[in-house]
């Protein structure tokens, strides 16, 4: 046992640390604690950042690719386009009529091109039974003549724009014959087609074509009025089942009949009557063409054809379609004649043997781009030109 006289042991010499001192030694351990958890909190927030950078690169550069090849597409259906215009052109310098066993109406499935591939589908727009024909304008109420039955009507009256230069009222083309009537002269006293006042009128004759068209599709025939209701400029409607305004203010949500000629095919479903189920069954086999526009019969379908004649069979015009000849039929007398047709006049006039109206359906896919391209073409003597051009939509 120690004395307390004895000397202090060196290890009882060094003082002990005092309250405030370990306290701060505490308080130094949890600082260390949180700048770690700072140091890691910030490499973390840097490699999140760091990571969201590179996806978002990485969606500028897919982006920016797409988008040139989105780009590169459009310009190949453009392309396209030209081409097309070019075997029409070719096509009008080699023969009078329009076929489907034309090189326009055969084109390739595909056509491969750098990093992607083409296609194009050009159809005869007069191939199909024209709505506007229903109604004839004022300026062509009388019956045309086989000589100007391919003539078209004034841009006022849905036809096309006029060439620079040219007088208004006067079609891309052609010229007025000397004798011909002038809009707004007075019509020839006894002729059946036109009205005593020269005004436009109802084409009995289409309008009987129709409704034999919507019978051989199991639609109603009385749909028929209410397109022509849809077309004509007044606000008569036909008895019995014609439709105008007051029809359709009363609709949610309302709205008001054309009373001019159609402008696409698409108009159809706001016409009374027409329904999805309708629409679908008729849209492929009528279009909408300026008025007094002839039906290739050439390109028509059978159902479309047979409609021409009362009590037609279409299975007796698929027959005769499936061996036509092999330059088309040169003339409607020809068509007639081996169809056993019997037409009247005002509606033999509005049929023709080659075409002028011309679609065309050109897609391109390049990369990871896709491009659609629908054009309406017109075709005279002066060469082919654009009407009409949508991407994406043919309407």
């Amino acid at each position: 046992m120690k004395s307390p006289d004895c000397c202090p042991c060196p290890a009882d010499a060094v003082p002990r640390p005092t309250a405030p001192w370990r306290a701060f030694r505490r308080a130094g351990r949890r600082h260390a604690g949180v700048a770690l958890i700072t140091v890691l909190l910030i490499v973390f927030l840097a490699s999140v950042t760091a990571a969201s950078l590179a996806a978002l690169q990485q969606l500028a550069i897919r982006r920016g690719t797409v988008l040139q090849h989105q780009q590169q597409a459009r310009l190949y259906t453009l392309g396209v386009e030209q081409w097309a215009m070019l075997i029409l052109a070719r096509d009008r310098k080699r023969n009078e009529t329009d076929h489907p066993g034309e090189q326009w109406a055969n084109l390739p499935p595909a056509l491969p091109v750098k990093d992607g591939v083409l296609s194009g589908r050009i159809r005869d727009l007069q191939g199909c039974f024209n709505l506007n024909n229903l109604w004839q304008p004022a300026a062509t109420a009388t019956a045309p003549t086989s000589d100007d039955a391919n003539s078209q009507p004034s841009p006022e009256e849905g036809g096309e724009p006029a060439e620079p230069g040219q007088a208004e009222g006067e079609t891309a083309g052609q010229d007025r014959p000397p004798d011909a009537p002038q809009p707004g002269d007075s019509t020839e006293p006894g002729d059946s087609t036109a009205s005593e006042s020269g005004k436009a009128q109802l084409n009995q004759a289409q309008l009987q074509v129709l409704q034999r068209l919507l019978a051989s599709l199991e639609l109603k025939p009385e749909l028929a009025q209410a397109i022509a209701d849809w077309l004509d400029p007044d606000q008569d409607p036909l008895f019995p089942d014609g439709a105008e305004d007051s029809d359709y203010t009363v609709l949610n949500p309302p709205y008001l009949a054309a009373n001019r000629p159609l402008s696409s095919v698409s108009e159809l479903r706001l016409v009374k009557g027409v329904d999805r189920e309708t629409y679908d069954k008729l849209a492929p086999l009528v279009c909408a063409l300026p008025p007094g526009t002839p039906l290739n019969v050439n390109t028509a379908p059978a159902l479309v054809l047979a409609a021409l004649g009362e009590g037609q069979d279409p299975k007796e015009m698929e027959r005769l379609l499936e061996s036509p000849p092999s330059d088309g039929y040169p003339n409607v007398d020809d068509f007639l004649n081996a169809a056993k047709l019997t037409v009247d006049a005002q509606l033999k006039a509005q049929l023709g043997a080659n075409s002028q109206h011309f679609s065309l359906r050109a897609e391109a896919r390049v990369g990871d781009g896709r491009a659609m391209l629908y054009s309406i073409l017109y075709r005279d003597e002066n060469g082919v030109r654009v009407l009409r051009r949508s991407f994406g939509n043919p309407d």
